[in-house]
């Protein structure tokens, strides 16, 4: 954990924010955490699977003493950063860990925040990492619209969301894809207002301002993703445009 450094959280109140945890709180849990750690088992995202044959064998904060005996991919952290270390009982499950693609440790707990409104929230640090917008929502969210005789999906329109009840998948209806210039040209509480259901009964504005939040991550980011998945599906559909 390394101090100030920014990370992406999801809250459902505050939406995506960004999470900065200094020096001193860091010290604060670390030790806690060596003083009330009962045993050194470790899960993997929080799970209840516990893995045998790898223990925690130490937990330390870099110093100018300590920082020249880690390895050089860490010599450039800060002071401060908290470092976890594993034994492993055997180079075989060294091996498994290392094919999981595992990149660090996550701490569990229950921690309250400060927002920029200077609203206190609680937030569980049990983080469960977000990979597409209906991991967001309580329906599910599919890239529609286009389609060619015999090539593409089976509709006609142009590129929009179609929302689904999760698990049964029932058409709940859908919102228009907007392009990315319109998307540009307007502000959060804009962007808010162009998210309208058509064809079904209109979606909360908590929703609608999670969809934002998703759609406008590191510029945009999500929302040219969706764009690309359209034109993708309709590259050989002549009655469409790519947006």
């Amino acid at each position: 954990m390394i101090p100030k450094k920014k990370i992406l959280r999801y809250h459902e109140e505050i939406g995506f924010y960004e999470l900065a945890v200094p020096a001193n709180v860091i010290e604060f849990y670390r030790n806690k955490f060596n003083t009330d750690k009962k045993d050194n088992n470790l899960n993997i995202n929080h799970d209840q699977i516990i893995y045998e044959g790898v223990k925690l064998s130490n937990s330390f904060l870099i110093t100018d003493e300590n920082r020249q005996t880690l390895p050089k991919a860490f010599h450039d952290l800060p002071n401060g950063t908290w470092m976890i270390e594993c034994t492993f009982d055997s180079a075989e499950l060294l091996s498994d860990f290392e094919k999981m693609g595992l990149t660090g440790f996550s701490v569990e707990g229950k921690f309250s925040i400060i927002g920029e409104d200077g609203k206190k929230y609680t937030v569980y640090e049990n983080f469960r990492r977000v990979n597409k917008l209906s991991d967001l929502l309580s329906f599910e969210i599919w890239v529609h619209g286009g389609s060619t005789d015999g090539r593409g999906r089976n509709e006609h329109g142009e590129a929009h969301f179609e929302l689904k009840e999760k698990n049964t998948r029932k058409p709940l209806g859908k919102i228009m894809m907007p392009s990315l210039e319109k998307w540009q040209q307007c502000n959060f509480n804009e962007r808010v207002s162009l998210l309208k259901v058509q064809n079904g009964n209109d979606i909360s504005t908590k929703d609608k301002k999670g969809m934002v939040r998703w759609l406008e991550l590191n510029e945009n980011e999500n929302l040219i993703l969706c764009h690309t998945e359209w034109n993708e599906s309709n590259k050989y559909n002549n009655r469409t445009v790519p947006i």
